[in-house]
């Protein structure tokens, strides 16, 4: 038996930052200004579509329960895990709300990453958000550059971990995870990875070159 991950590089939305939403859009239009700001959200909004499109694809030619879901930030599995990603299909999160439609169908949400890594983190990006000055967050930027770079080494080890420990032969996953992370150089040789590229039929032959529980009518790669 195989197991294969394929991995998404993902563009994370406005809508994700929580709390930091507002600070962090009135940092961009500061820097960028609205126009750029504006077009920004409509590269992101294009993305998700295009990406939704292929996991819809991907539905139709792996039966979702064979599926587990490994997402960035997301610390806790199971029934918690599943309410988690339901309010944040609720909020309008795009990532959200396509693990949503995959976990009616039957796919598997899966612990992802550590709870202290994502605290430390986020509370590092909190603190710079919230500097009064353009001048003091570019002093605490370079203060924790170092520390910022160790973290997301250190996160892309543990996903890498869980993955290993969680992925069943049989089994196919799939990361969604920042495009700026680095874990394939961390995942088990045992796994077969393939990075997205977001060309359907490339990631539809990839899907089909092992024997990962298709169903009985795959989709057309036109």
């Amino acid at each position: 038996m195989v197991k294969k991950l394929l991995i998404i590089p993902i563009i994370h939305s406005e809508k994700e930052m929580g709390s930091l939403k507002s600070d962090i859009s009135e940092m961009i239009d500061r820097k960028f200004g609205k126009e750029k700001r504006d077009q920004h959200r409509k590269d992101v909004a294009l993305f998700w579509e295009n990406l939704r499109t292929i996991v819809d694809d991907i539905l139709n030619c792996i039966d979702a329960p064979a599926i587990k879901i490994y997402q960035d930030g997301i610390p806790i599995g199971g029934e918690i895990g599943v309410k988690l990603v339901a309010m944040g299909a609720k909020d309008g999160i795009p990532n959200h709300q396509i693990l949503h439609t995959m976990i009616e169908r039957g796919a598997i949400l899966e612990k992802t990453e550590n709870p202290t890594l994502l605290k430390e983190e986020y509370e590092i990006v909190k603190e710079i958000v919230n500097a009064k000055t353009d001048p003091e967050r570019e002093s605490l930027s370079e203060k924790y550059k170092k520390r910022l770079y160790e973290l997301t080494i250190e996160r892309d080890r543990y996903i890498a971990e869980r993955i290993d420990e969680s992925l069943r032969d049989g089994m196919f996953g799939i990361l969604f995870i920042g495009a700026t992370h680095e874990v394939v150089p961390h995942i088990s040789p045992d796994i077969k990875v393939f990075v997205c590229n977001f060309v359907k039929k490339d990631v539809l032959e990839w899907l089909k070159s092992g024997k990962i529980s298709p169903v009985s009518s795959p989709v057309s790669e036109v």
